[in-house]
């Protein structure tokens, strides 16, 4: 687990890990290894033999915007083999109390009129929901003052407290502050059950799809065998009422199998990289 316990992909590997267990006839141990934005855990996974028995819950975060920012990281995320991707994390765009913009509409003319430009909170550089801000700032043509914070948590409270003008965050932390703050839209195609009242950027015209995937990736060398068995557990675990539960934490299923799920990275790989790029964010070291 690349981030301490407590957060989104936290909460999700926990909801897993007992019904996959139990399913493997095994137990199933979360190690919490957080550091250098899933660096740390990526190569505590390297040092793993490559036999499936060691797994590592990535993200868009750690696998796919961090990658296209620094170049010189110590591993190669596409070497990573893909077993399952499980779901994606839905983000939102929240505007502060005092902002005085009651929808996505009014939020626009905002910042379009700002001198100087509005502010947005992330939960980190290099992450998806800095990336997504930038793409709503390229899309929209405004301009936008990026505002890194240590975490989902901290970056909505900081919306909450006047202290930047908008922020984007995950629907499952953003929903909790909806009395002290405005929910504009979700960063998804489409419109997101747990909250149906709000619209996708998509329908003002924005072409910004943020939805960040979580997934288990193997090894370097695992066979391909491995991974499948691995999946066919997963698979079974996320039947049922697991999309619900799923649905009411805030996440959208992927359900990608080895093969598909590849192809999904390879192509999220290709996206993120474009924004990446034109954004020019960068980290070092």
């Amino acid at each position: 687990m690349p981030f301490p316990p407590g957060g989104a992909t936290d909460m999700l590997a926990r909801l897993i890990a007992q019904r996959l267990g139990d399913r493997l006839g095994q137990p199933l141990v979360i190690e919490n290894r957080p550091g250098g934005s899933g660096v740390v855990a990526s190569q505590a996974l390297l040092g793993a033999p490559a036999d499936g028995h060691a797994l590592i819950l990535a993200t868009a975060d750690t696998h796919t915007v961090l990658p296209a920012a620094n170049p010189k990281l110590p591993f190669d995320a596409a070497a990573f083999v893909p077993v399952t991707g499980i779901a994606a994390v839905v983000m939102a765009l929240v505007a502060r109390p005092g902002l005085g913009a009651a929808n996505l509409a009014q939020f626009l003319a905002r910042a379009r009129a700002a001198k100087p430009s509005l502010t947005y909170g992330s939960y980190g550089v290099a992450t998806v929901s800095h990336a997504a801000g930038e793409s709503i700032r390229l899309a929209a043509g405004i301009e936008l003052t990026h505002v890194p914070y240590a975490g989902a948590g901290p970056a909505i409270l900081a919306v909450t407290a006047d202290q930047v003008d908008c922020g984007i965050v995950p629907v499952a932390v953003a929903q909790p502050q909806r009395s002290r703050s405005t929910m504009l839209a979700v960063a998804s195609a489409q419109r997101f059950p747990l909250v149906p009242e709000l619209p996708a950027l998509t329908e003002a015209g924005l072409p910004v799809v943020a939805d960040a995937w979580i997934g288990l990736l193997a090894a370097p060398g695992t066979p391909p065998a491995i991974a499948e068995a691995l999946d066919a557990a997963v698979a079974a675990v996320l039947g049922g009422d697991f999309v619900e539960t799923l649905r009411t934490n805030g996440f959208s299923l992927l359900g990608h199998g080895p093969a598909r799920f590849a192809e999904y990275l390879a192509a999220e790989r290709t996206r993120w990289s474009k924004v990446v790029r034109e954004a020019r964010i960068t980290v070092e070291g």
